[in-house]
């Protein structure tokens, strides 16, 4: 087993949070401030950023134990498009249920659609941070033995 570097394991943090947290404003802002406005706008907050950073992290956790031993093949890519699917996909439903208690984001109201923006960007946050995290450097990488 190799060990994974500090820098490697802060890329792979860092992009994982980034993710996260821009999923959970753009939810935050749509369907928090906008659709949905009435309710305490202190606890959507405070929900929308406990769920970023969490997320984040257990997404980060699995790359690391379960996609980055696999980092020199394309394999990487694919479970780390699994996890944030899992994760992700967990998430949508985790919400669904809370919001139906605090109905902050209108999850009760709009049940399947409030899932479908939940498991959607879930599918393709895990193509998008695969990519980034390991077609997009192996390309780089390939590109500059090349030169």
């Amino acid at each position: 087993m190799t060990a994974i570097s500090e820098f490697r394991i802060g890329h792979v943090l860092g992009s994982a949070l980034l993710l996260t947290t821009a999923a959970e404003l753009v939810y935050l802002l749509v369907w928090g401030f906008w659709l949905f406005p009435e309710g305490s706008w202190v606890g959507k907050i405070i929900w929308t950023l406990t769920c970023a950073v969490a997320m984040g992290m257990a997404i980060s956790v699995g790359i690391l134990m379960w996609a980055e031993p696999a980092r020199s093949s394309f394999t990487a890519w694919w479970r780390t498009a699994a996890i944030v699917a899992v994760v992700g996909s967990y998430c949508a439903f985790l919400c669904r249920a809370i919001d139906a208690r605090f109905n902050y984001f209108g999850g009760s109201d709009h049940r399947i659609l409030f899932l479908a923006s939940g498991l959607l960007p879930a599918f393709l946050g895990g193509w998008l941070l695969g990519w980034w995290l390991y077609c997009c450097e192996t390309a780089t990488k390939a590109r500059s033995e090349t030169e």
